[in-house]
């Protein structure tokens, strides 16, 4: 190595130019001015915007005092609960009209209460009475009435506000509403037990709250939203959105009674201020565009500009002469970088070294750097030509192993035209099978781009069609939900026999009875890296006395071995939520990640 340079020059020309660049300060102070001025903006603007949230929070709770007001009237009419009290047997025309009329006179008083649209009373014994925008009452959506009298059973509180919900009245005008639950309750004489008597549902119009909440100014492009307690919009500017519910990484923001964020919702940065109602959950956002509040301080920034430019007019006039001395000589060096990743490094010359300062020195390293670069790009070439040569020989070992298998399948097929006894058949034909299982696995691997993992459902799809035309399954369809699951081979052959085992017992055992069937066959993995394998059938079904720890076969027990194998389990089920099946084997294991896979 060259003897190191001696240094001097560059450190006295570089403390010369500095101080022409005095003027920075200026240029601080006008920034610093610029983002004081801009935070304390924000820092109103959200005040006044948490203040105004708060003011619609109140407004949204005193809305719900007067509806939870109502059902405390509606609840206390002595008569209303007698009369709910009725059993289906005992209920008359007159009981109904009173009832009817007892609740109308009660919702009279609250006709200030702009936005109402209806109440229902559902009694246990199957009576409805309702007073609200419509009067067909026939078709009852009864899905949303179980769901709101299960909610309102399970709360603690004397109202439950479910929210925006379907209306459960289906023939009204308002399809969306905001509803209020609450479940009537009487005391059982001679258990002393309560139990529920009806269920009252109270509804709010969805468009009256979306018709005050429009009236809200919160500025150029910001707007205001409310979200209940099941993360559903309740009210957005954008109407189409109403009843949506919001992501989940976006609710999960709102974790505190109140605070201030800065969150970007659909490509744009907001001042985010939410307030959640102490009486419903319910959370009030109101959300301010920063670019709205950086334009208010936008004289600032041009006066800060002007300033700026002056300074750097000054500053661009020293860098000139800098540029000549100093950055040039430097600049000479980026260029021959660039140069490294087009012209071959060994058509590249030496920079010449010139003077005895810091650049001069730079210069001498980079030539070293140029050297040693060129050796490491022929020893990297000599690596990867021996990867490549290694590749291809990995490639033909899976290959010769798949033919050695296919040659010991012939001859398994060969074997089994000498014999004449049923049940050797039958062994001769499993053994071929798990044969088969395993060369398909390794035909995979020497027709995959990457010979460390093959794609397992197209492995699936391919072996069970094969064993559906050794076994002449004409009759039996096959049924396959797969998901694209990867394997190494240490973990797909494992795999690959007990498919090939589940498989080949439903051929051959669920359907010796029926002439058609399904067998059914699942792949998923999930974000654990946990991996389902489950087979199953619609056929006769596992004797009654099957004990999956004790069996005989020896397709079972290598399907027992195998699992534990793989460190999973094999669990033996009577029923799935998608097919109708009689029987399902369902593996569960887990494959390493890449970085396990590596270690």
């Amino acid at each position: 190595m060259q003897r190191p340079l001696r240094q001097s020059g560059i450190t006295q020309k570089f403390i010369g130019y500095l101080i022409f660049l005095s003027i920075l300060p200026v240029i601080i102070v006008g920034l610093t001015s610029f983002q004081t001025s801009r935070s304390l903006l924000q820092q109103e603007a959200n005040r006044y915007t948490m203040a105004l949230v708060e003011n619609q929070r109140d407004y949204l709770d005193l809305q719900l005092d007067q509806i939870e007001s109502l059902v405390a009237n509606v609840s206390g009419v002595e008569e209303i609960r007698r009369a709910l009290e009725v059993t289906e047997d005992t209920t008359n025309t007159y009981i109904d009209l009173n009832t009817q009329a007892q609740i109308g006179y009660i919702l009279s008083g609250y006709s200030n209460l702009r936005g109402l649209v209806s109440i229902d009373i559902f009694t246990v014994y199957g009576s409805h009475y309702h007073v609200g925008d419509t009067l067909n009452i026939d078709n009852i959506r009864q899905d949303v009435h179980d769901t709101l009298f299960q909610r309102a059973l399970e709360s603690d509180q004397f109202v439950t506000w479910a929210g925006i919900e379907d209306n459960v009245n289906a023939n009204s005008t308002h399809t969306k509403v905001v509803t209020a639950a609450k479940i009537l309750q009487n005391t059982d004489r001679l258990t002393l037990q309560q139990k529920p008597i009806a269920l009252i549902l109270v509804n709010y119009s969805v468009e009256a709250l979306s018709a005050h909440f429009q009236q809200v100014d919160l500025g150029e492009n910001a707007y205001l939203m409310v979200l209940d307690g099941e993360n559903r919009i309740l009210y957005h500017p954008d109407l189409r959105l109403l009843g949506q519910p919001v992501s989940a990484s976006f609710a999960h923001l709102f974790t505190d009674t109140k605070d201030t964020l800065v969150q970007e919702v659909d490509g744009q940065v907001y001042s985010l201020n939410y307030v959640r109602s102490p009486k419903s959950g319910w959370v009030v956002l109101g959300l301010v565009p920063l670019q709205t509040l950086a334009d208010k301080t936008s004289s600032i920034g041009r006066t800060t500009f002007v300033v700026m430019l002056f300074c750097f007019s000054v500053v661009g006039l020293v860098a000139f002469v800098y540029n000549t001395n100093v950055v040039l000589p430097i600049r000479t060096i980026t260029n021959r970088f660039k140069q490294l990743q087009e012209t071959p490094l060994e058509k590249q010359v030496a920079l010449p070294v010139r003077g005895n300062d810091e650049i001069a020195e730079l210069v001498q390293w980079f030539n070293a750097f140029q050297s040693s670069l060129l050796a490491k790009q022929e020893a990297e070439a000599q690596i990867q030509a021996s990867l490549a040569e290694k590749e291809v020989l990995l490639k033909e070992i899976h290959h010769r192993v798949k033919n050695n298998l296919q040659i010991i399948s012939s001859l398994l097929n060969l074997q089994m035209e000498r014999l004449n006894d049923s049940y050797t058949t039958s062994v001769f034909e499993d053994s071929k099978n798990r044969v088969r299982s395993m060369a398909l696995i390794h035909e995979k691997l020497y027709q995959s781009q990457n010979l460390a993992r093959i794609d397992f459902a197209e492995y699936v799809a391919n072996l069970t069609h094969y064993l559906a035309r050794t076994y002449h399954a004409d009759q039996i369809r096959l049924q396959l939900s797969l998901e694209q699951v990867y394997l190494g081979i240490d973990t797909a052959v494992p795999c690959g026999l007990i498919l090939n085992e589940l498989v080949s017992n439903a051929f051959k055992h669920a359907f010796t009875h029926q002439q058609s069937g399904h067998v059914c066959i699942k792949l998923r993995q999930n974000e654990a890296a946990q991996v389902t394998l489950a087979v199953g059938d619609d056929g006769v079904g596992l004797p009654a006395d099957f004990d999956s720890s004790h069996v005989d076969s020896l397709g079972l027990q290598l399907v027992h071995n195998l699992t534990k194998q793989l460190g999973g389990t094999l669990t033996i089920l009577d029923h799935d939520d998608d097919f109708a099946l009689v029987t399902i084997f369902k593996l569960t294991f887990s494959v390493p990640t890449e970085r396990e896979g590596l270690s």
